[in-house]
Order: structure tokens, then C-alpha cells, then sequence
């Protein structure tokens, strides 16, 4: 991360530092004045000393901000070898810049600041104390812009998180028997998965999930561009594998090249329960049978983004009464414990054989997400967790 007057350019730095120098010297004029105890004609010149301190020690600043750190690579505020740099540095530029300016005024405006040992030991503290000082208040408007242009990029990120979530959908329409809900958990400010749930209109829907490669914006950005094309798509294209070989198409060529994305889509007619999925490189979506039996669904073809003409085969499978139907992202399953241990799929397959036949979607969701961060203990997550349930309810008996 440049620090950011670096990153504003020399040019507009100078400009403020020279705007700024007269404000920053009259205190000190006002303090050597009132300690000498001198007439009041004569400020001028303790204004015109301290000007002339403050502007040699602001150029000496200057430019080691701007010409020498660079030289030395980018500063990061947490990396304690970068930021000691930047204070030996800085404070060899203020011990400099006071030696300069001392010189300058003693040829100059007083010709005897330095005449013998008394003067010169007592410029040397003086030196000492302004190059704290400069020092000091340099390394603080520093570190306080730095925070301050964290903050600001903090807060971006939410208004796109914000913004990101409400293009997920939180509440999900009744579908005949077929009930649906959904959950996703960045592990950052801004997720890289992103699930859909489109009706078509003819009593089907699109069921959606993805996972991008990569973190943080980028990640977000591909995940918006997915879901726009799959909607775009959903009510004019009835073939799940024509719509992912778009979807391939779209990322192979309007991306960079290290991006790609698992991509699991699957059409559920909700009057006959048959579902038509393809899998791209997806984690294996299960279907819970009533009866305990599980079924996975792999059938498809490679992530979307990597091969120009990549091809995609579609399965079909039929939904019964009390099935259940899960999608979701390595964010579970490769959830880690504070050992390094992953969540695994073994787990996963065994809760959702024990959660309860007649227990709702959202609720079956929010109990796996509940497994999952007690087995994560204090572990920070290094993904997002995303998830998917669809069930299909028992008929209602006389």
C-alpha cells in the first residue's frame, strides 16, 4: 500500500507543504520570541529563523517521502521493519534539514548563531528537539492518513457488500410442494459466491450456486457479471448445459485469464419434480432421500472461464415427497478447526441424515451453519459459505 502522499505525486505535496510552512513557524517564532524576551520589532526575524527551519526540514521531508522510500518498496503499516524505515528516514531527513537551515541562517540572518562551543552545543539540542518534533508530527499526519484512507476503503466496501446482498434474494416465493431458502456468509466485506433462485414463469425455477475463484472485489465482480447472464438467460433458454456453455463463453473471454468459477445450475419443474442439473466443477450437490439414501450430482463438465469451446452434459434425476436437496460451497466443507482439521463432506452427510424429517429449509440451513463455526471454534474462516436448500413436502394426509 503507497502511503499517500506518495501516491498524490510530489507536485500537489509541495504545494501544500510551501501553503502551509508560514502557519507551521510562527509558533516556534512565538516561542523563541517570548523566551528571549525581545522587542517587539524584532519578531520579524524569529519569524523569519523559523520559516526558514520549517521550510528546510519540510523540503528534506519532502523529499525523502517522495524519492527516497520509494526506492525501497511499498510500506505497509502492520510490517514493523517498514514503518522503522520510515522513521529513520524521516528523522535522518529532519536532523538534516535542521543542519541546512542552521548553516544558512548562520551566513545569513545571524551571522552569530554559531560563534563558539556554548551556541554550537545549544543549536545541537535544539536540533535534537525540532527533529523530534518534525519528526513526530510527521510520522502522526502520516500513520493519521493512512488510517484515514483505510477507513474510507472500509466503508466502500460495505456500501458494496450492502449493495452485492441485495442483488441475492432473501425471501423465496411458494412453489407448489416445493419449498426453497438460502445463506450466504462472506468471510470478507464482499463475497466471491453467489446463489440465484429464478422462476420461469411455466411453474419451473432456476436453481442457482457459484463459487469464483479468488477473493475480495474481483471475486465480487465476477459473481455479479454471472448472475446478470444467468438471468438474462433463465426465461428464453430451457437447456441448463446451453446456459453454462454461455455463461463459459462470457468468462473465457471477458475476463482475466487466472478467473474462473465452479458453477452448479439445475431447473426443478415443480408440477412433475423432475430436476435437470449441470454441474461445472462444483462442489456435489446431495439429495437427502426420505428413506436416507443420498445421491450426488455430478454430471456436467469444467469449471466456466478456463476452456473457449468447453462442452456441458445435462442429468436428470426425480424429486419425491420428503427429499431434500443441498447446495453449497467449499466454504463448508473445507471449513477448518483450530487443529487444521477440515469440516469434510462425511460430517455434512451425517447431519443432514440426523436433522428432523418435517424441519423447514431455513431452519435446516441455519443448523448446519451452526455446526459448522462450533467446529471452526475460534478459527477465522478463509472462505465464504454459501447454501441452498430445496425440499419437497409430504403430502398432506386426510
Amino acid at each position: 500500500m503507497l502511503p499517500p502522499n506518495r501516491a498524490r505525486g510530489p507536485g500537489p505535496t509541495l504545494v501544500r507543504l510551501l501553503l502551509r510552512t508560514p502557519l507551521l513557524a510562527l509558533p516556534f517564532a512565538l516561542f523563541f520570541w517570548v523566551q528571549k524576551g525581545a522587542a517587539p520589532r524584532l519578531f520579524i526575524y524569529y519569524f523569519l529563523a523559523a520559516f526558514v527551519f520549517a521550510l528546510i526540514i519540510g523540503l528534506a521531508n519532502w523529499a525523502t517521502e517522495h524519492f527516497v522510500l520509494p526506492r525501497f518498496g511499498e510500506v505497509e503499516v502492520a510490517d514493523r521493519p517498514s514503518v522503522l524505515r520510515i522513521v529513520g528516514f524521516h528523522g535522518g531527513a529532519s536532523l538534516l534539514g535542521t543542519l541546512i537551515a542552521g548553516l544558512i541562517l548562520h551566513f545569513t540572518l545571524i551571522p552569530d548563531l554559531l560563534r563558539g562551543p556554548r551556541d554550537i552545543a545549544l543549536f545541537a539540542m535544539y536540533t535534537l528537539l525540532f527533529t523530534a518534533l518534525f519528526l513526530g508530527i510527521g510520522i502522526a499526519s502520516a500513520f493519521y492518513r493512512r488510517v484515514e484512507s483505510r477507513a474510507r476503503a472500509e466503508h466502500e466496501l460495505r456500501v458494496a457488500r450492502n449493495i452485492q446482498g441485495s442483488f441475492l434474494p432473501t425471501s423465496f416465493p411458494a412453489m407448489g410442494a416445493v419449498e426453497v431458502d438460502a445463506l450466504n456468509v462472506p468471510s470478507r466485506e464482499v463475497s466471491g459466491d453467489f446463489y440465484d433462485v429464478v422462476p420461469d414463469g411455466e411453474g419451473r425455477f432456476l436453481i442457482a450456486i457459484a463459487d469464483v475463484a479468488g477473493k475480495g472485489i474481483p471475486a465480487a465482480l465476477l459473481s455479479s457479471m454471472l448472475q446478470a447472464s444467468l438471468r438474462t438467460q433463465a426465461g428464453s433458454i430451457p437447456s441448463v448445459s446451453a446456459i453454462l456453455r454461455n455463461v463459459n463463453a462470457l468468462v473465457y473471454r471477458g475476463t482475466a485469464i487466472e478467473q474462473f468459477a465452479t458453477f452448479c445450475l439445475a431447473r426443478l419443474d415443480t408440477t412433475t419434480l423432475e430436476l435437470t442439473f449441470c454441474n461445472a466443477g462444483h462442489n456435489y450437490p446431495v439429495i437427502l432421500k426420505r428413506d436416507g439414501r443420498i445421491a450426488t450430482l455430478e454430471r456436467g463438465g469444467t469449471v466456466v472461464g478456463i476452456l473457449a469451446n468447453a462442452t456441458y452434459e445435462e442429468g436428470v434425476v426425480a424429486l419425491e415427497p420428503g427429499d431434500r436437496m443441498l447446495l453449497y460451497t467449499d466454504g463448508v466443507s473445507e471449513a477448518a478447526s483450530p487443529s487444521g482439521e477440515l469440516y469434510g463432506e462425511e460430517r455434512l452427510l451425517a447431519l443432514l441424515r440426523g436433522l428432523p424429517a418435517g424441519l423447514g429449509c431455513k431452519e435446516s440451513i441455519a443448523r448446519i451453519l451452526d455446526e459448522v463455526r462450533r467446529f471452526m471454534g475460534q478459527t477465522e474462516a478463509g472462505d465464504d459459505i454459501t447454501m441452498v436448500m430445496a425440499r419437497v413436502a409430504d403430502p398432506v394426509r386426510p
